[in-house]
């Protein structure tokens, strides 16, 4: 195989200049919440020295984002993805501003960051299936995989960039300075969203614009998940991944107990998924030619299982980093390949509503495995809790191996 097939196919940045600007915007806004992450989970953590309560972070986030992951999917299947974007993003910046001014308190306090938390998660459920749905229109469904490619490559770049500048800036110049920074980059985002045309929702072939209320239309998009095997395989064992095997609750822990070191530390490891994850998108070109996506898919929730076993295990900080980089890389192989079938398998009419349903599935299972591994953790021990959530990831990777013949069917880009 030539090199240059396994490089990222990069056909839809040359090609789109909307999707450039969604491209960069989508980078930007990466890139400030991974910032803004590591600094509200090291804020917690210093105020609470609870990991729970670091969990609970991301509950905060995860529940009011599952809501509004529903009706953003219901909207953008009625209304211009474009306007919706722009006014989520918008939203968004209120949340960064709540989260530097308790930061500027002579005494912050931690609900206050529970609080931008919900309205940031709120604000983020809106946008993000705006964003999904309008990039068939914006690159073609030829293209979907490589956007898919690209847009994991964005987020892993963030994630990597984010984290370590977190850290560094909260160990130099301090979270403020860090929060200053976030709000910079959430501004900048709705600025470039404006460069994008109008995007409305296709109507169904033959038939009318959406016109049923919001929970019949959220209901037939479910329904439709539900009938599909594929889709609902797709779903289904990433969110088993998640909700056993998700660890960043524990790395403010693992970063000042385990390994008895400080903020900086505890950044590169919430940058080491994504170090992983940039690897894997970079080299993704391979997963072009693949004629067996489904497959990919179950062994990369195999590798992301073990990668957490391993992590367990790990003393260093070099071993943690190097096993949470095969956790990342495994999550955006997965991550990327799902993407582009679900999209490929959903007509238009209903990408919203579908793009809803796996991000929900995805953030309130995120949610739920930080939370189930900060509770295993606090009962037994941090290690222990891995252990536990590592093993049950494996052994789901495992069963679906043996009997999803929705997943290991399925054919290239045909059902």
């Amino acid at each position: 195989m030539r090199l240059v097939n396994l490089l990222i196919d990069i056909t839809p940045l040359r090609e789109s200049r909307a999707f450039r600007y969604a491209y960069a915007a989508r980078t930007a806004t990466v890139l400030v919440t991974g910032m803004l992450l590591v600094a509200a989970s090291i804020q917690l953590y210093d105020l609470t020295a609870s990991s729970v309560a670091v969990a609970a972070l991301n509950v905060s986030m995860a529940v009011p984002m599952g809501a509004a992951l529903i009706i953003g999917g219901v909207l953008s299947d009625r209304y211009d993805r474009r306007s919706l974007m722009l006014w989520s993003r918008s939203v968004y910046v209120a949340s960064t501003l709540l989260f530097l001014l308790n930061a500027l308190l002579p005494q912050p306090m931690a609900w206050p960051i529970y609080a931008a938390a919900i309205i940031g998660g709120a604000a983020s459920g809106i946008s993000v299936p705006a964003m999904i749905s309008a990039t068939p229109a914006l690159v073609g469904r030829q293209h979907l995989a490589a956007a898919a490619a690209l847009s994991g490559l964005s987020m892993q770049i963030g994630g990597v960039v984010g984290p370590l500048l977190a850290g560094a800036l909260i160990a130099g110049a301090g979270l403020v300075f860090c929060y200053a920074i976030v709000l910079a980059g959430v501004v900048a985002t709705p600025l470039l969203l404006r460069a994008l045309p109008p995007l409305p929702p296709l109507a169904p072939a033959g038939g009318a614009p959406l016109k049923q209320g919001m929970f019949h239309s959220f209901i037939e998009g479910f329904k439709y998940m539900l009938a599909t095997p594929l889709l609902r395989g797709l779903l289904l064992i990433d969110l088993a991944a998640v909700v056993f095997a998700t660890p960043l609750a524990l790395l403010p822990e693992w970063g000042d107990v385990v390994l008895s070191l400080g903020a900086e530390a505890t950044g590169a490891l919430y940058s080491a998924p994504a170090a992983g994850a940039v690897l894997a998108a970079v080299g993704s070109g391979w997963t072009r030619s693949q004629q067996r996506p489904g497959r990919i898919v179950i062994g990369a929730v195999l590798v992301w299982g073990l990668s957490i076993v391993l992590l367990s295990a790990s003393t260093t900080l070099y071993a943690s980093f190097l096993a949470l980089a095969f956790m990342g890389a495994a999550d955006t192989i997965s991550k990327m390949m799902r993407m582009a079938l679900v999209q490929k398998h959903t007509p238009d009419h209903l990408l919203g509503r579908m793009s809803s349903l796996w991000m929900t599935q995805s953030s309130l299972g995120t949610a739920a495995g930080n939370m189930q591994m900060g509770l295993v953790s606090r009962w037994f021990s941090p290690s222990v809790a891995l252990l536990i959530g590592g093993s049950a990831c494996f052994l789901v990777g495992g069963a679906y191996a043996l009997t999803s013949n929705s997943l290991k069917r399925i054919e290239g880009g045909r059902k």
